[in-house]
């Protein structure tokens, strides 16, 4: 009975953890995709091909971490990988912050023109760390799934909070901490954050290897 108490408490805990994890990285992901368009308008201004190059890429991020995270997922699904997502997204974010201190701008004297600089600074400041955070979606649902014809639903409801963390992260960035703190400064916190939140996992990690059966 203890050992079975000691499964369903651990099972409880995988739970909160993808939950608040799946709720605060929507929030990062789409947060960090209002951050880059302040942090390269003012080098390429607000129009629609800034924001097509930078939307493009976000989205290239998110299919490739897709896909590279649910080849992973299946391989290590475990918090240790959650963990390395945090971190690896942690760090680059503050290569962000540096290289929006300035080094950015070097960008602008690689070719004539605007399109390639633009398409090249976007692809530095977006693509990476869009790619890392997308690798949890699929890792989130083989750690929560237990039963194979649950499959659907538990995919839809991570995404569906997934998405909502998204729009949280939009209307925050936007409406309150872009006008209040700056952008360099929401890049700092993302990845304080991140990092912060690897610490958790690293917890989740140790805490299944003592679980019998524990990931």
């Amino acid at each position: 009975m203890i050992h079975q108490t000691s499964i369903e408490s651990h099972r409880w805990t995988v739970l909160a953890l993808v939950l608040f994890d799946t709720l605060t990285l929507g929030f990062l992901t789409l947060g960090f995709e209002m951050v880059s368009s302040r942090l390269l308008t003012p080098l390429f201004g607000s129009g629609i091909y800034t924001w097509a190059t930078i939307i493009s890429l976000v989205v290239a991020g998110l299919m490739c971490g897709y896909y590279a995270g649910g080849f992973f997922a299946d391989r290590y699904p475990s918090f240790g990988l959650v963990a390395a997502i945090k971190v690896g997204a942690g760090i680059y974010f503050l290569l962000v912050y540096y290289l929006t201190g300035g080094p950015l701008e070097s960008v602008l004297s690689i070719a004539d023109g605007d399109i390639v600089p633009l398409f090249v600074s976007g692809f530095i400041v977006c693509f990476p760390p869009l790619l890392v955070l997308g690798a949890y979606s699929p890792l989130a649902v083989r750690l929560v799934l237990r039963d194979p014809a649950l499959a659907g639903r538990v995919a839809g409801g991570l995404f569906a909070l997934s998405s909502l963390g998204n729009i949280i992260g939009i209307l925050t960035t936007t409406f309150v901490l872009i006008p209040n703190f700056g952008t360099r400064a929401i890049t700092l916190s993302f990845a304080v954050f991140a990092l912060g939140s690897a610490v958790l996992s690293i917890w989740a990690y140790s805490l299944g290897r003592r679980q019998p059966g524990g990931a």
